[in-house]
């Protein structure tokens, strides 16, 4: 199964890739992949795109111009522009990125709130690269939203546009963070003990974590289970044992397919879905 390599171009992000070396080195990477990159790098790959096929940037995709446009390269180097206005379904946004494999990426996920705090005023000295990263990273929307509009939107309650509140697929396109979240849910189940979104986010509260992380974990669970995982009803209805006592057949059966390999075509199928499909009808199983 081919892994794919997502390389965005973002203006406000610190790129992840910054030398030619380091873009190959990504793409011949046995893991899925997902970096920020930009400036010459940028050139240089439009500048292979125009080579046709261009096996160089074999199961690649790029997001250009802070998602105005997209490119996906298949596994024999076939180059595919996407329509104006058409937005694949493994894109995500500047801050969905900056709150998932961006903090890996940089050695941020893993520290806790003080250390994270001086590392970051550390690697952003200059004031306005650190107040655009917060502004992602925090969803601070900064300059955007005037308070005179959050004060007249504040009186509109319900679902107005008619559109469904019901959460749908999201992957972060994160081995790391994938396998995180399966660490969680291994030690959890294991030991008979509801894996609750607070435990497999990995917060103390499931309101502390980032919404693409929850919605990510609510769909890698329902991937591997076939169902959401436990809200506060069903751990208070008890029997822990009964419930993880099936997951953890499931969990034996992904550690013999190999955790990547699963993780790889989980990947796949969430971006199949397409970014309107709801969580709540997404059933995956592995296939060679």
């Amino acid at each position: 199964m081919s892994n794919n390599h997502t390389f965005y171009e973002f203006s406000e992000l610190e790129p992840g890739v910054k030398t030619i070396d380091q873009l190959l080195a990504a793409i011949a990477s046995e893991s899925v992949t997902a970096y920020v990159f930009g400036g010459e790098l940028v050139r240089f790959v439009k500048g292979l795109l125009k080579m046709k096929p261009v096996v160089q940037l074999k199961n690649c995709r790029f997001a250009f111009e802070n998602g105005a446009l997209f490119v996906e390269v298949d596994n024999k180097g076939n180059v595919k522009t996407f329509e104006p206005g058409q937005v694949p379904a493994w894109f995500q946004s500047p801050g969905e990125f900056a709150r998932g494999q961006w903090l890996v990426n940089h050695d941020f996920a893993d520290l806790m709130t003080p250390a994270f705090i001086s590392t970051f005023n550390e690697r952003f000295p200059d004031v306005k690269k650190r107040r655009e990263h917060a502004n992602l990273l925090f969803d601070l929307q900064l300059g955007k939203v005037p308070t005179s509009t959050v004060q007249t939107t504040a009186k509109r309650t319900g679902n107005i546009q008619g559109k469904t509140t019901k959460p749908k697929v999201t992957d972060l396109q994160s081995f790391e963070l994938f396998s995180q979240f399966y660490d969680r849910m291994k030690t959890a189940v294991y030991a008979d003990q509801f894996p609750t979104l607070q435990i497999l986010t990995g917060h103390e509260s499931a309101n502390e974590a980032p919404t693409s992380l929850k919605g990510a974990v609510r769909t890698w669970f329902k991937g591997i289970t076939g169902q959401l995982p436990p809200n506060n009803k069903r751990v208070g209805a008890g029997n822990a044992e009964l419930f993880c006592a099936p997951i953890r057949e499931q969990l034996q059966q992904i550690e013999q397919i190999g955790l990547e390999t699963f993780y790889q075509g989980l990947s796949k199928a969430i971006a199949d879905a397409g970014e309107r499909a709801l969580i709540a009808d997404f059933t995956y199983s592995f296939h060679e």
